[in-house]
């Protein structure tokens, strides 16, 4: 039983640190094993993916937008709104530097949160609603298992091409021990589920470089909160093309 929960020490390394799921506890974790904790991000989101899809179901009792609600719910829960909180600091940092790409850093480090950061929390909360929404009236809904999946390849591929904005941190730690070949296979499988189901969705492949043009300018690269913005600005972006069925 140690072998096995040793062997899948990075998994469940991944599922710990990502999710608020229950995992096995390791008296002691390295750099290099969070590092290569990394790889396994894709596969945590497509387990969510499966728990919110799962959760769809639900329509046979409820209302969509009781529904809708219940799958968001679920769907913070399960990462302790860790990206929606990179998402929050970037909002924060791009509101109150004034093009200071230092001022910017500094502002992401703050734990508290200030007007960017709330507003852009309930946008992407209601956004999410509206959208879950409308994708259950669509026939695309079995697509939600895949949303979490291609959302976090994005954000390895953003951690391989985009140099790092600071020094020292605790993403950037797990970047340098991060296998590249893996997120390259990962991202190789992306795009062939994306033609072969949903080739609409190609598009968010749009939203990933306007965000990664965001970060470089006003950050100078990427960060572990610009990882969480990237993740969701993916999520939203991949729920409004299926909501708008540009996939036909």
């Amino acid at each position: 039983m140690d072998a096995f929960k040793h062997f899948f020490k990075p998994f469940w390394l991944a599922v710990q640190f990502f999710t608020r799921w229950p995992t096995p506890q390791y008296a002691s974790v390295s750099s290099e094993e969070m590092g290569r904790s990394l790889a396994w991000l894709p596969l945590v989101g497509l387990f969510i993916g499966l728990v919110l899809w799962a959760l769809a179901s639900l329509q046979a009792w409820w209302s969509d937008p009781v529904v809708a609600l219940i799958i968001l719910l679920a769907w913070v829960w399960s990462t302790g709104g860790l990206h929606i909180d990179g998402a929050a600091d970037f909002a924060d940092a791009w509101l109150g530097s004034c093009g200071d790409k230092t001022r910017a850093l500094e502002i992401m480090k703050d734990s508290r949160i200030g007007t960017g950061g709330g507003v852009a929390i309930g946008l992407i909360l209601l956004a999410k609603w509206v959208l879950l929404t409308e994708l259950l009236q669509t026939e695309w809904l079995v697509l939600l298992v895949l949303i979490p999946f291609w959302a976090r390849i994005g954000s390895l591929a953003l951690m391989i091409t985009t140099p790092y904005a600071s020094q020292n941190g605790m993403a950037e730690t797990m970047f340098r021990h991060l296998n590249r070949k893996i997120v390259w296979l990962w991202l190789v499988i992306a795009l062939g589920l994306m033609i072969a189901q949903a080739p609409g969705l190609v598009l968010i492949v749009l939203a990933w470089f306007w965000v990664r043009w965001l970060l470089i300018r006003h950050l100078g690269g990427m960060n572990g909160d610009g990882a969480g913005l990237m993740t969701e600005v993916l999520e939203i972006s991949a729920l409004l093309i299926l909501s708008a069925s540009l996939i036909h």
